[in-house]
């Protein structure tokens, strides 16, 4: 092979690694792990979907997680390139800052996604809108939600709010979403299931925020954690980990199965021990950082998908 071939398949392979580092794809976890979870709790409670329909959401949501990530990217460019403080979590996912993808790429990905998004929207208006109309505004208030956590004008990353937002959205936004496009009906029951996964969504945000807390703060990205503090951002990460167990168990007064306190243990010993990482000072260590924010992660995926092994254990 010549040395020209070796040179552009190297340069391929790089692009690839790019641009799959570009898309965060172990953050496409939450958002899968919440509408996996309304799909199933309206499929246990015997509802017939339409299966093109479900597939074409859960499609939709990843997109708009896509759309989020690369404009996130985009945004966040000049905050990550003088970041020196980050983990393997925070700070962006340095395909940009690395040179392994042109920066503008992550723009045309983001539109791009944006694109794929109204594709999927017009299928959706021409055979499902008459049956499922909520669906569009959930969508709608999702997609815009995601494009605008770093896209000017509004930029809610910058505003010190896209925590709470994006934390909304990927949990009890999305949950209710996938239970009402599987059943067509809109569930409030859903609102109080889908706050754990929020609580913790709102968990990875923060925690990720931490070692990022110079960068940010010198770019005028005015986060929850620069606004306050690195100690007072980590206060308000504990205390929404800590609260994700109890709404758990406080879902038995919308009829989730007792067992949830069971199922649910695993978001509470990743809490306790998330507390106890924290009351040590490991918010404050790269160390410590980067162990809080795996655990949230997995936090995350259980505090969705547990409800699903509840409901299925009330079932059989």
């Amino acid at each position: 092979m010549a040395h020209s071939d070796v040179g552009v398949n190297a340069a391929e392979n790089r692009s690839l690694r790019g641009f799959l580092q570009l898309s965060r794809l172990p953050f496409l976890s939450p958002g899968l792990a919440a509408i996996i979870t309304g799909i199933c709790l309206a499929l246990i409670g015997g509802s017939e979907p339409e299966w093109p329909l479900v597939g074409m959401s859960v499609v939709g949501v990843v997109f708009i997680m896509l759309a989020t990530y690369y404009f996130n990217e985009y945004y966040d460019y000049e905050g990550d390139r003088i970041n020196k403080t980050h983990t393997k979590f925070s700070g962006g996912g340095r395909a940009l800052v690395d040179a392994n993808v042109p920066r503008r790429f992550a723009k045309i990905a983001g539109w791009s996604s944006v694109g794929v998004l109204a594709v999927i929207a017009l299928v959706y208006l021409v055979f499902y809108f008459s049956d499922y109309p909520c669906l569009l505004p959930l969508a709608l208030f999702g997609a815009f939600c995601g494009v605008f956590y770093s896209h000017p004008p509004f930029q809610w990353s910058y505003q010190g709010i896209g925590e709470i937002v994006i934390g909304g959205c990927y949990g009890v936004l999305t949950i209710l979403s996938g239970y009402y496009l599987t059943s067509g009906t809109v569930e409030p029951d859903m609102l109080l299931i889908g706050i754990p996964a929020s609580l913790t969504v709102f968990g990875i945000i923060q925690v990720n925020e931490l070692p990022d807390l110079e960068a940010d703060r010198a770019v005028g990205k005015n986060t929850l954690v620069v606004r306050l503090g690195l100690k007072g951002g980590a206060v308000a990460y504990v205390a929404a980990m800590a609260l994700a167990y109890p709404f758990m168990a406080a879902s038995i007064m919308v009829g989730t199965n007792p067992s949830i306190l069971l199922f649910g243990l695993p978001v509470l010993a990743l809490s306790i021990i998330i507390m106890v990482v924290a009351a040590r000072g490991g918010y404050a260590t790269r160390r410590g950082q980067e162990t809080m924010g795996g655990l949230t992660i997995l936090a995350n995926i259980f505090a969705s998908l547990m409800f699903v092994a509840a409901g299925y254990w009330a079932v059989f």
